[in-house]
């Protein structure tokens, strides 16, 4: 996207070579005064293709000795140049062969460490490689190395037309004279097209260029940097992306130019490759996990233990085929849901016009869609003709949208968000098209492949944002923490055997394998166990995960923010009613049904009857009347009328009729007015002589039909829409514009709004309504052409102030109990809308995010104008959003007290005193670039955000993020989609595509899924600590008893191995994760997040003490026996690491005694409530614990022959074998009791003592913020006027 302006024109004339000196000259002076007039302007824009900001709300760090791709943006990356060590290289690779390929197998995974030793740091302008650093949060470090290609003009096109050549062969079609005399000028071709940031072009007879995330960055020689390569249009003036002579053919690119382009631009095609079966199985290979497995079994070979090593080699088998199946399926899935292919004609320049395939496409080719409608593939910007689009794809609303063509305005610059409704987007079907007078509906294409908004989904998908979570550091600092225990044994025990003179080879790689012991080769698949069963009961509630990461995630929300329209309320709007205006400036009582408009007006005395009549005659309908039935964007598909559904729910209380040619109807395109709304009054008094002969004339004498000559799409950024009209019969244009009535009312004449109208739409948006307001102006202009190109702020001044409509958005049926549920959780909720402030402060009182004592101090801003604006910042005010909220002065049980100046002053230290902040989003940007100390306590105390614009949300988001708050964020619409993205956990309640970039997508559009997900991510959370838990204390239970049997001589056996591994560790730890969550309310406090803290780390350190313990006594035990004889002295100091013979008492008590210990750890850590249920009800648990408990005791007590013989076993006399029993009974109790008495009755309670909040303060920036803010007398509220309720007994019906 380009940030400063450039011309269409200019780039079309590359190639048709049409346009004359003296309008290039004009188009260059234009230029000059647009960069010179318009530099703020454009600024203002974001540089982004898919609508990334570059404000300075959103900071980004700059080091003036790195060089950066996408400066400033969202994805800005740091950039080193690399070129190539000849001598770096050679003995890099003689270490590689030294080392037999070890290091390079390092230098996989860590790339970065390849590069610098094989090639060396340089300037980018001779690099041969870059170093692409990605820093997000400023907490991860991600990078790529990507090679430059260096290439010329010759190489590049013509391998681009030999592709573009093999698919012409296919049709005869292509094989047009000036196409090939085209193809034939390519290998005379010496220069390149390539784009500069204006959006012109300029030639190049080479190009120096890398892909990075499937963008292309090209080498500017004269700011010597590389820059990505971009979209026509954004940052472009509107007038010049237009071009009169298109509709005559005499605009297009010429195939050669097209070649030069595509050769930079690469094909119109989103390419998500699927990797080949042995390529996946390299990468699985080469997992360090795997190879710690390969390596784990060839020591376990070298020690015998073949079949032990052949289990795991099978399990390790079978989840590499598991994993490479998955993930083909996952590749295969997106390519197919992505790839789409069509033919579509395109305008070639003089009059020559050419059909190919949508993969040829590139900007600045015009297109012309076809009348019965398309699927688009790229982004173009409508130039003639009008659209019907299907936009559900990309925004989840199912109603079509009209697209008009882009306005020519010199002064106005494009941007795809601002212009969305003169812009197709890549993914949208196009229904319908529109033309008038045999013109063509044209289209110029400003983005493909990867650029365009879908293109920035998909790669959203390939490439996400890392997932921070504490429990997922800490997990890897654990697993160090067991390497570096397994070190000191594997040292301990290889200086032991030196000392003792026993250090053969055999005996070495048993000191290896302590290695293998204490780090556990199965943790990963066990945890990945949980998390896929805790996927799988999402699925089963309607909620899909496409990154399972964050689920575990999920379950330590404390704050969630929801979108209101079709979040909280329902997406549909019910009329509620309309407010006329009438003369001497005054509204009437609203009425409920505006049928009855016309009848109350004609009771009205004739000077009483204002601008919501046209006249005082019946037949005539109301302006006001007339607007609601006309100012819209519905259109009728396949015979139902479809559009907005506010626009839906205004037309269908009229009472009037929409008519529209149908799609074979063309000959209906050329009229002025293709679409006609009809109204037939009802039968008026026969006695009045003014509506006597019209009645008499019958029903269509009496009919009224009116044409909508032109529209004027909404747009967000003016909040307001408006149509050009023309009653039929008659020569009048009408004008009406319809949209915020803060907004309509700066356009209106100010004698025509009523004077107590701010207060009359106070008391409205108070009760939660939404409100609408409706101006009105007679339209001079006569000419069809001029009505055409007339813009729409040529009009829309001096407007007739007309009157409100009042809609009715209620809350869905259970989002007041969801909110309740989440408070009651201590999970914070915030609202954040485009809405009216008001109407969101109503619907948050409504549905409880705002308790009915809780005081709203809605935030603003006064802009401060002479002496006191040295500083050039406006002053921020706080106000009582309700005048019932301020309490006297006197009382001194008020939560606010008056100081001197009259302001009032909220009491925040009051323990009673609730406080909830209202902020709009011109506010919000105004704390942002003003106030930037007072973010966090606005964030902190802030509770309902409204008029806030898409790129707004994702900084609020990311504003808590950064105060150490884990954020949900919950919407419908792709307006949410950046906020969606950036929060920890996003929960879309759509199925468009702009939904893949959220984590979680709800199938029921309901905010019940929040909770839901809340349960289901504490249940899987706390099943990841217990599976952790559980195997890490296997494993140091394991080297525990390794370690003792190693102090004797001896060591388990294979199959003693293969028992505790295999049957009793994986079939325990793979059904641990089937517990259920708890199915009451949620627990108020959530599960804990770090491995480190005193519960988790204090657990498992008493659990193996007590491991060791139990163990250590029944050796204790057996050595005071009178039969016992010393495992050495049986076999003449000779250990059994280097016979092979590891059967002795040591081996049966040690073994026994652990068996039964693997078995009540894992009941330790199968913890039920507050957040699971208990582990009775997972059946598939107790059952492997009843049958693992049975055979162990089985085991223990009397084992048959077989059993003896295979686990190797020297069973003790049956008093012995009845002490181990005893004792491991006793560890039962005792560890039970500890886990239930000192962990969770005693550290937990510990860590929320005022001594250990001393030694050990949390972390959380919030909880400093809210400390500051008691503290202080912030906010500083003003004292509010007493306004008197004008409409109170008129919306008491509701």
């Amino acid at each position: 996207m380009y940030k400063n302006s450039g011309c269409l024109n200019e780039i079309v004339a590359m190639s048709n070579n049409k346009l004359k000196d003296t309008e290039d000259n004009r188009l260059a002076e234009q230029h000059q005064l647009l960069r010179k007039g318009l530099t703020k302007q454009m600024n203002q824009f974001p540089n982004g293709e898919d609508g990334r900001t570059t404000s300075p709300d959103i900071p980004y760090s700059r080091n003036a000795n790195v060089s950066y791709i996408n400066a400033g943006e969202e994805d800005q990356m740091e950039l080193y140049g690399y070129r190539r060590s000849n001598f770096r290289t050679a003995l890099t690779w003689l270490f590689i062969l030294k080392t037999l390929g070890i290091l390079r197998m390092v230098f996989h995974w860590f790339p970065e460490w390849f590069l610098n030793c094989t090639y060396t740091r340089c300037s980018l302008e001779v690099a041969e490689k870059v170093l692409i650093v990605e820093i997000y949060q400023k907490k991860h470090r991600r990078v790529h190395i990507r090679s430059i290609t260096c290439m010329s003009a010759l190489e590049i096109i013509n391998a681009a037309n030999n592709q573009t050549a093999k698919g012409k062969k296919k049709s005869a079609e292509h094989c047009n004279s000036h196409v090939l005399q085209d193809l034939n000028r390519i290998d005379d071709a010496s220069s390149l097209s390539l784009p500069n940031s204006d959006g012109t072009f300029r030639s190049a007879t080479s190009v120096r260029m890398f892909t990075c995330k499937k963008l292309r960055y090209i080498w500017n020689i004269e700011t010597k940097e590389f820059l990505k390569v971009k979209s026509l249009g954004p940052g472009m003036p509107t007038s010049s992306l237009h071009h009169a002579e298109a509709q005559q053919g005499l605009a297009g690119l010429s195939l050669l130019e097209q070649q030069r382009r595509r050769a930079i631009f690469g094909s119109n095609f989103i390419n998500v490759p699927v990797k080949s079966v042995l390529e996946l199985l390299l990468l699985e290979v080469l997992n360090p996990f795997y190879i710690f497995q390969v390596v784990s079994v060839l020591i376990w070979i070298m020690i015998e233990y073949y079949y032990f090593a052949a289990a795991i080699m099978v399990m390790s088998a079978a989840g590499i085929t598991i994993s490479i199946i998955q993930t083909r399926k996952n590749q295969k899935k997106l390519r197919n849901t992505v790839h789409g292919s069509d033919i579509i004609d395109v305008c070639r320049g003089s009059g020559v016009y050419e059909t190919i395939r949508t993969e040829e496409l590139v900007p600045g080719d015009i297109i012309i869609l076809p009348a019965t409608g398309c699927t688009m593939h790229c982004d173009a910007i409508l130039l003639f003709g009008t659209c019907i689009v299907n936009e559900s794809m990309l925004t989840g609303e199912s109603v079509p949208v009209t697209k008009t063509p882009l306005p020519f305005q010199p002064d106005v610059l494009y941007h795809p968000k601002e212009h969305s409704r003169h812009t197709l987007f890549s993914g949208t079907k196009v229904v319908q098209t529109r033309f008038y007078n045999d013109e063509k509906v044209m289209a110029v294409v400003t983005s493909t492949g990867f650029m365009t908004a879908k293109g920035s989904l998909v790669s959203a998908i390939m490439y996400p944002p890392p997932v921070d979570f504490r429990f997922e550091r800490d997990s890897y600092r654990f697993i160090g923490f067991l390497a570096s225990l397994a070190s000191i044994g594997f040292t301990y025990s290889i200086v032991k055997k030196i000392i003792s003179g026993e250090a053969g080879l055999k005996v070495v790689f048993h000191s290896f394998d302590i290695i293998t012991i204490c780090v556990p080769p199965a943790l990963p698949a066990a945890m990945t166990a949980g998390i896929i069963l805790a996927q799988k009961r999402l699925e089963q509630r309607n909620i899909f995960c496409i990154s399972p990461r964050s689920i575990n995630v999920s379950g330590s929300l404390n704050c969630i923010c929801f979108d209101k329209t079709g979040t909280l309320t329902e997406d549909g709007l019910d009329l509620w009613g309309i407010v006329p205006v009438v003369e001497s400036r005054r509204y009437i009582p609203p009425l409920r049904t505006p049928l009855k408009l016309s009848q109350a007006l004609s009771t009205l005395r004739p000077y009483d009857r204002g601008p919501s009549s046209a006249s005082c005659n019946k037949l005539d309908p109301p302006l006001l009347l007339m607007g609601m039935a006309t100012c819209h964007s519905l259109t009728i598909i396949d015979g139902n009328l479809s559009g907005d559904p506010l626009d839906l729910k205004m037309f269908e209380s009229t009472g009037w009729v929409l008519v529209e040619p149908s799609n074979e109807d063309t000959s209906k395109y050329d009229n002025i007015c293709p679409t006609v709304v009809t109204w037939t009054p009802e039968g008026g008094n026969k006695t009045d002589p003014e509506t006597y002969d019209s009645v008499e004339s019958g029903a269509d004498g009496a009919k009224v039909e009116v044409g909508i000559v032109r529209q004027f799409p909404f747009s967000s950024s003016l909040q307001r829409m408006a149509i050009i009209c023309k009653r039929i019969g008659q020569e009048q244009l009408h004008f009406f514009c319809k949209g915020s009535p803060e907004m309509v009312q700066s356009l209106c004449k100010p004698d025509t709004v009523p004077g107590n109208h701010n207060q009359i739409l106070e008391e409205y948006t108070r009760q939660g309504f939404r409100v609408i307001a409706l101006a009105h102006r007679v339209v001079e202009i006569r000419s069809l052409h001029k009505l055409q190109k007339v813009q729409r702020e040529d009009l829309e001044h001096e407007l007739t102030f007309l009157g409100l409509v009042v809609l009715e958005n209620r809350l869905k049926p259970d989002t007041k109990a969801i909110v309740n549920q989440l408070s009651d959780a201590a999970v914070r909720t915030i609202m954040v809308t485009g809405d009216n402030l008001l109407t969101a402060i109503s619907v948050a009182r409504d549905c409880g995010m705002v308790g009915s004592h809780d005081q709203v101090v809605i935030v603003n801003y006064e802009e401060i104008i002479g002496a006191g604006s040295t500083e050039g910042k406006p002053r921020l005010t706080y106000t009582l959003a309700e005048k019932s909220s301020i309490q006297t002065p006197s009382n001194t049980t008020s939560p606010s007290t008056m100081n001197s100046s009259g302001d009032t002053t909220l009491d925040i230290n009051d323990t009673d005193f609730t406080g909830h902040l209202a902020i709009t989003g011109k506010c919000w940007s105004v704390i942002q670039e003003h106030y930037q100390d007072l973010v966090p306590r606005c964030v902190v105390k802030g509770t309902i955000f409204a008029r806030m614009s898409p790129d707004q949300k994702q900084q609020l988001v990311q504003a808590l993020q950064q105060l150490n708050y884990v954020v949900g964020m919950c919407g419908d619409g792709a307006n949410d989609c950046g906020a969606l993205k950036a929060a920890h956990a996003g929960i879309s309640l759509s199925d468009s595509e702009a939904s893949v970039a959220s984590p979680f997508t709800s199938r029921e559009a309901s905010i019940s899924c929040v909770p839901e997900l809340i349960r289901q991510g504490r249940c899987a959370l706390v099943t990841s600590f217990g599976i952790f838990k559980y195997m890490a204390a296997y494993s140091l239970t394991q080297f525990i008893s390794v370690m003792i049997l190693y102090e004797i001589g001896t060591n388990l056996t294979d199959f003693q191995f293969l028992y505790i591994d295999l049957f009793l560790i994986c079939s325990l730890s793979a059904v641990f994760g089937r517990t259920q969550p708890h199915p009451g309310p949620l627990f108020n406090h959530p599960p804990l997040t770090s491995l480190l803290s005193l519960p988790p780390v204090g657990s498992l350190l008493i659990q193996v003490c007590l491991v060791g313990l139990f163990q250590a006594l029944s050796m204790i035990i057996l050595t005071k026996q009178d039969w016992f004889v010393p495992y050495m002295t049986l076999h003449n100091n000779v250990t059994g690491l280097a016979t092979g013979d590891y059967a002795s008492h040591e081996n049966y008590a040690i073994f026994s005694m652990s068996m039964c210990q693997y078995i009540v750890l894992a009941l330790a850590y199968a913890k039920g409530r507050p957040f699971r249920e208990v582990f009775l009800k997972n059946y598939w648990f107790v059952g492997a614990l009843g049958a693992s408990t049975a055979f162990s005791l089985y085991v223990l007590i009397d084992p048959g022959y077989a059993i003896k013989k295979w686990l190797e076993l020297e069973m003790p006399p049956m008093e012995f074998r009845l002490v181990i029993f005893s004792l491991s009974a006793a560890q039962v109790i005792v560890c039970l009791l500890t886990e239930e008495i000192v962990i969770d009755r005693g550290l937990v309670k510990v860590m929320d003592s005022s001594f250990w909040l001393k030694l050990r303060p949390r972390k959380e920036k919030y909880l400093a913020v809210e400390k500051e803010i008691k503290l202080s007398d912030w906010p500083p509220v003003e004292n509010l006027v007493e306004l008197s309720p004008l409409v109170t007994s008129a919306v008491a019906q509701k």
